[in-house]
């Protein structure tokens, strides 16, 4: 099954998110139309690189 569907939220419903990962960290690095449109950095990964991930490791 493919990650990328016809819907927005194909990449979200069409592969689970393995237990224990992050589903926005897993989302970001699957979902190549999150990044599709930025011409610079997201806010959203860098605010996890450098705080962690909500509800696992949030510094």
């Amino acid at each position: 099954m493919s990650l990328l569907g016809s819907s927005p939220k194909a990449a979200e419903t069409s592969v689970s998110v393995p237990k224990g990962e992050c589903p926005q960290c897993w989302r970001h690095a699957y979902d190549p139309r999150i990044h599709r449109g930025l011409r610079g950095d997201c806010a959203a990964c860098i605010d996890h690189m450098i705080n962690g991930c909500p509800g696992f490791n949030r510094r």
